[in-house]
């Protein structure tokens, strides 16, 4: 049995405990998709191979939380039906680019999961990165791709904001603790005055 002391498994996949899985779309293509066409050791097992058009998101491996990583046939991606909603396409492919020498060594998709008849979006997203550069042509580099999923934050909305005349309220709210707190007899502490909504006074009470 393999030692697994200090490592952990997240959905198959033995990592070292702490360990967090961050690369740049460069990485992915340079040391993980290109090695993975070569058939050559990659630099780490975090990347699993997958048919990603033939499974729902949220029943892939891994941690749904976070994003995950998968090597995936993407000569099927027209037919990628998973029976409860399909991935669709948006925006226009972007080039990747080597840092050093600033050449396209990739393209990447950005495509949004659809359900139900009308194709209504959610908030899975998927980027598809896959390689360019010229290799011999037995090599299938155009029909394989690395796999970026995750599940899109929700943004807050503008009535979750406290409004202008709540902060007043809550200033006169204190005010009147005060009183009741020390009673009449606190000197220092005068009645409270009519209430103004102003912004001048509304710093005076704060003051």
């Amino acid at each position: 049995m393999a030692n697994l002391e200090g490592f952990v498994e997240k959905g198959g996949i033995k990592l070292p405990i702490g360990f967090r899985f961050c690369p740049t779309d460069e990485e992915l293509l340079f040391y993980y998709l290109k090695k993975k066409v070569f058939a050559q050791q990659l630099p780490a097992s975090v990347v699993s191979e997958c048919d990603v058009f033939q499974t729902q998101p949220w029943r892939l491996p891994g941690d749904l939380r976070e994003k995950r990583y998968f090597f995936s046939n993407c000569g099927i991606m027209n037919k990628g039906d998973t029976g409860s909603g399909c991935w669709k396409c948006v925006g226009k492919e972007k080039q990747i680019m080597l840092c050093e020498s600033n050449k396209v060594i990739g393209m990447k998709k950005t495509l949004v999961f659809c359900k139900g008849s009308h194709h209504t979006r959610t908030r899975w997203v998927m980027h598809q990165l896959r390689l360019v550069t010229h290799y011999p042509r037995q090599m299938p580099v155009s029909d394989f791709a690395v796999y970026v999923i995750f599940q899109k934050k929700k943004t807050k909305t503008s009535h979750e904001k406290p409004s202008r005349s709540s902060k007043v309220d809550d200033v006169k709210a204190t005010i009147m603790d005060f009183t009741v707190e020390f009673g009449d007899d606190n000197i220092g502490f005068p009645p409270p005055s009519s209430p103004c909504l102003s912004e001048d006074c509304s710093e005076s009470l704060t003051s």
